[in-house]
């Protein structure tokens, strides 16, 4: 069952609140999360000082993080931001719903009922007057701990974005701003950036790779192994994103590789 599956079966193992939790209370229903053991969050607040939705106690690991609530958490911002970014420019087409929905199927593997219930939120976040900079800083509250998995929703936005062959300049300025309010720098967004096109010069190999060209050899190979460990579906699954999302893994994989070969080869190692 993917992420949204268990929303579909009311087992999601706590109501986040915040933003994204009236979002996703909008979308879904209050009857989420009945007879569950995490606590429920009203939108708006906060569990024990520890930013929204974030909790400690069963399933929970060290400073309150649970795999399950942080990919349960990816998944929704991921769609609500992507609904922000599609109506960036004023509205939203049908085509770009068009083209979310093939993104949900095709890259993400989620079958219809799934995509129904992704379309609700997509629909709830599009809606709303809640700008997309305040989704961003509850992200950071609660996996800012993980800058890659930041760097990889930025990705995954861009990817959406451009799921329709075009990326407008209003998308663009958009997935900035939320870059910045998840406190990521402008070398991480050019990092998420460069995975589209990791040969399209040296220094963006060495951007994909996290260094700089006056970076030694060793340092090279320690930052490819440190990225494909990363990017092991194990790691994957456990660090933020889950089950849905291990084809973009596997893309993200190969650009590193790519970019590490050309790395390699400038280098003669």
């Amino acid at each position: 069952m993917g992420l949204l599956g268990t929303l579909i079966g009311g087992s999601l193992g706590f109501v986040m609140g915040g933003p994204l939790g009236a979002i996703i209370g909008g979308a879904i229903g209050s009857n989420i999360g009945e007879g569950t053991r995490g606590p429920r969050v009203h939108p708006g607040a906060r569990v024990n000082g520890q930013g929204y939705g974030r909790r400690t106690g069963v399933g929970a690991g060290p400073f309150g993080y649970n795999p399950l609530e942080a990919q349960q958490t990816f998944m929704i911002a991921m769609i609500s931001l992507a609904a922000k970014v599609a109506k960036a420019d004023g509205s939203v087409t049908q085509a770009e719903i068009r083209s979310f929905d093939n993104f949900l199927k095709n890259q993400l593997g989620m079958g219809s009922e799934e995509r129904r219930v992704a379309a609700r939120i997509f629909n709830e976040a599009r809606d709303s007057h809640i700008p997309a900079e305040e989704f961003a800083r509850q992200i950071r509250q609660i996996l800012g701990h993980q800058p890659a998995r930041m760097r990889d929703l930025i990705s995954l936005l861009m990817s959406i974005a451009m799921a329709d062959g075009h990326f407008q300049e209003t998308e663009e300025r958009l997935i900035r701003s939320i870059a910045r309010e998840m406190g990521l720098s402008d070398h991480d967004y050019e990092e998420a950036a460069a995975m589209f096109n990791p040969r399209a010069s040296l220094g963006t190999s060495y951007t994909v790779l996290g260094v700089t060209r006056g970076a030694t050899d060793d340092e090279v190979k320690k930052a490819y192994r440190k990225l494909a460990k990363e990017y092991h579906p194990d790691v994957v699954a456990n660090k933020g994103m889950g089950e849905d999302f291990q084809k973009f893994a596997a893309e993200k994989m190969r650009a590193i590789n790519s970019a590490y070969d050309a790395v390699k080869e400038a280098r003669g190692i």
